[in-house]
């Protein structure tokens, strides 16, 4: 369930003008029966040339990922995501090809097998937001998963439903880098890979997402729901910005510091 959520949110965050940015305010509310889970997020965002700035304008429950005032800096030049802490001028730095080798190496220690995967997309007209004309779709996917670390097994029927309100018209993924979009992210888990490479597939083409909603169902072997989440993303308000290169640096001053206090980085 837990990745089903990031995948989700982890594809959204997912060329550009050499002159002006853009920018745009989104409201994200999770709402999950898993403990820690639920959330809600109001974030600006900035893009420009493949740099992306995440400011979290207010946090419902913060954690070490998520506090209010501090913002998520990806910078094209090096690839790498960082999460920056304004009220403690300290910064974590995250480089892509890193978490690439994490996933590498978990794809070594749990085996995942997807089998009988479903993905359908249905146009369901065009509608208007902020201005915009929209594609509005839905996705539905469902696939059989079976989880295996070392001796423990664990199988399940995942259903995802995604319903997607996407205008071509705001060059929102166009200004972001293609690693930030996580494009050619690999788990090192090949079933899981596939499947993610279907749903891009499948999804391509629809544009900047103005709105979506995306329920995800964990359903037991015996037919039981195990797990159910329920996440809405909604763009508040959008537009062009002209943002010097300065705005995409981490200020002066500021100490590194390990996204998880007390580990190595």
């Amino acid at each position: 369930m837990k990745k089903a959520i990031l995948i989700g949110l982890f594809i959204f965050i997912l060329a550009a003008s050499a002159f002006a940015g853009v920018e745009w305010k989104t409201r994200i509310v999770t709402q999950a029966e898993a403990k820690g889970q639920s959330n809600t997020v109001v974030q600006q965002v900035f893009a420009q040339g493949g740099n992306v700035k995440m400011v979290f304008e207010s946090v419902a429950y913060e954690n070490e990922m998520f506090k209010k005032g501090s913002y998520w800096l990806f910078k094209a030049a090096d690839d790498s995501l960082y999460m920056v802490n304004p009220e403690e001028k300290t910064y974590a730095r995250l480089p892509i090809n890193a978490m690439m080798q994490v996933a590498g190496v978990v794809g070594k220690l749990v085996k995942i097998k997807i089998k009988n995967p479903v993905i359908n997309v249905e146009k369901l007209g065009t509608e208007t937001i902020l201005g915009y004309p929209c594609q509005h779709s839905k996705m539905l996917m469902e696939y059989d998963m079976e989880v295996k670390v070392a001796i423990i097994k664990s199988k399940s029927h995942e259903k995802i439903e995604k319903e997607t309100w996407s205008t071509p018209r705001f060059r929102g993924l166009e200004e972001m880098a293609e690693s930030f979009r996580f494009r050619d992210f690999k788990t090192g888990m090949e079933d899981l890979d596939a499947l993610i490479e279907q749903q891009m597939k499948a999804e391509a083409g629809l544009g900047f997402p103005l709105k979506m909603i995306t329920v995800t169902t964990s359903i037991g072997k015996k037919g039981k729901e195990k797990e159910k989440s329920r996440q809405v993303l909604e763009v508040l308000s959008l537009g062009s910005k002209n943002l010097p290169a300065s705005f995409f640096e981490i200020p002066a001053g500021y100490s590194e510091t390990s996204i998880i206090p007390g580990t190595e980085e």
